[in-house]
């Protein structure tokens, strides 16, 4: 009977540590593979969608609207951009520069001229900074 106990709390000490290492951190683990969550249980499932609530904290924070006033320098309708030089951004602690914006809503570039003063509002959107609104 004591070998068998001892047999059995053997086999449940190695098959617990088996799991565990099979779960590991997650390092490999990548945010689709996450998002699937295919064969996944117990642990490795709260850790995915631990990232995936970070995730969509992150993605949160990029779309919040930030301001800027500045001069367009280029305006490419065919590419939906505009270039601006522009001054400092503190809801994203930016300094002054000079960069390219998406424009999608195309009514925007009836108010972006060349040389023009501006005060856009324009927001973190697929990985772009675009412009939602001219004045």
């Amino acid at each position: 009977m004591k070998q068998l106990t001892t047999l059995f709390l053997t086999l449940a000490f190695t098959a617990s540590n088996v799991a565990f290492a099979q779960s590991g951190d997650m390092k490999d683990m990548d945010m689709k593979q996450c998002m699937e969550m295919k064969g996944m249980n117990g642990m490795d499932r709260q850790k995915c969608e631990g990232m995936m609530d970070m995730h969509k904290g992150k993605k949160a924070k990029d779309a919040a609207v930030h301001q800027a006033s500045g001069v367009v320098k280029a305006v490419d309708q065919a590419k939906g951009s505009v270039t601006l030089a522009h001054g400092p951004v503190k809801s994203l602690n930016w300094p002054a520069m000079t960069m390219r914006f998406v424009v999608k809503d195309k009514m925007l570039f009836d108010k972006l001229a060349v040389n023009k003063k501006v005060k856009v509002e324009f927001a973190k959107q697929d990985g772009d900074y675009v412009v939602t609104k001219v004045k």
